[in-house]
């Protein structure tokens, strides 16, 4: 037996047990009138309370899910999930007030409609009833959520760690700053004024690094910013043949995206491609549909050998901070990553 069928075998159960309950709770302890008496005290009664039951539980199982839908996609207009729990309520007595005056027909009343003396009182039970398994099935969804958001954080967090640990890592390796301080020196002694330029990108290199390293998202502007400072590092050791090209629309440049992506992506493109004044590189960058692209020509260094590390990461990343994994293309001639944007 399958999950799914044990839960629903459960669930029956259940609410055949809550149907017998309340057939016990109006015939043993609810005054009712002598021929609502004899109607519902007997086993066609108590079949038809237990019938009545299964329905309306498995109905309120699929509405506690359509509420939790609601939850997530209203969380911020209060209002409208207040306005939902309301409906519901009101959709259940009119529900039950249906299956009374079904049952007063099957008895052959001559007033199906009206509900003088123990019939308001029946229907009213009934109705709290369902209400109190209702309240109970939303409360353990609730805190089903709850400890899935709570392990997602964990999750969230665990990822954010190696990805800070990664970051840094790339961002402030040996390799990187040996690079920078060699490529300083010689511009200091054969050109002064773009040293100073230099220092000053590398300075906002690193303050970026150090600023967002415990931020979730970043927006797309600031990491434009920074992949400038970022790729001009690059261009003065390279020798300007490294460019980039962007096409970003302004109402995008405000969605957010993990923060150092750029930088992971720039710097595959230099691990991986041959960049000389022979063969030059150039960078896409565009932003459409909530998505980011960012595309290279393909020149292959020899003996470069990568575990896709970087990209994994960066796509669990996403996938859980927002809910969307990256799209790798790899052709014979471009290589093309697109990351989800975040414009909430």
């Amino acid at each position: 037996m399958n999950t799914d069928r044990k839960n629903r075998w459960l669930s029956g159960v259940l609410f055949s047990g809550l149907g017998l309950f309340a057939w016990l709770l109006l015939t043993g302890y609810t005054e009712l009138t002598p021929r609502t008496e004899a109607v519902l005290g007997t086993s066609w009664g108590a079949a038809f309370l237990v019938i009545l039951f299964n329905v309306l539980g498995f109905l309120t199982l699929r509405i506690s899910e359509w509420l939790n839908n609601q939850y997530l996609l209203h969380a911020r207009r209060k209002w409208k999930i207040a306005a939902a729990y309301f409906a519901v309520l009101g959709m259940f007595f009119v529900v039950d007030y249906g299956f009374l005056v079904s049952g007063k027909l099957l008895a052959g009343s001559q007033h199906p409609f009206s509900f003088p003396n123990g019939g308001i009182r029946m229907l009213i039970v009934v109705w709290l009833v369902e209400l109190a398994v209702l309240g109970l099935l939303l409360a353990n969804r609730a805190m089903l959520q709850a400890l899935h958001l709570k392990q997602q954080a964990v999750e969230l967090q665990r990822e954010n760690n190696t990805a800070r640990y990664t970051a840094l890592q790339q961002q402030l390796n040996p390799h990187f700053l040996f690079n920078s301080l060699n490529t300083l020196i010689a511009e200091i002694e054969y050109d002064p004024s773009q040293a100073v330029s230099f220092t000053r990108r590398l300075s906002e290199v690193y303050r970026y690094v150090l600023q967002v390293q415990d931020r979730p998202l970043v927006t797309l502007n600031d990491e434009l910013r920074f992949a400038d400072a970022y790729l001009y590092l690059h261009q003065v050791r390279l020798g300007n043949c490294l460019n980039c090209q962007t096409q970003i629309p302004d109402d995008a440049r405000e969605f957010r995206l993990p923060p150092l992506t750029l930088q992971l992506l720039i710097e595959n493109v230099i691990k991986h491609n041959t960049i000389t004044t022979s063969h030059p590189l150039q960078i896409e960058i565009s932003a459409s549909d909530d998505w980011l692209t960012v595309s290279n020509p393909i020149c292959p260094k020899r003996n470069v050998i990568s575990g896709g590390v970087g990209l994994k990461n960066l796509s669990n990343r996403c996938q859980i901070i927002l809910n969307r994994k990256i799209e790798v293309y790899h052709t014979e001639k471009l290589f093309t990553v697109k990351i989800p944007l975040n414009h909430e």
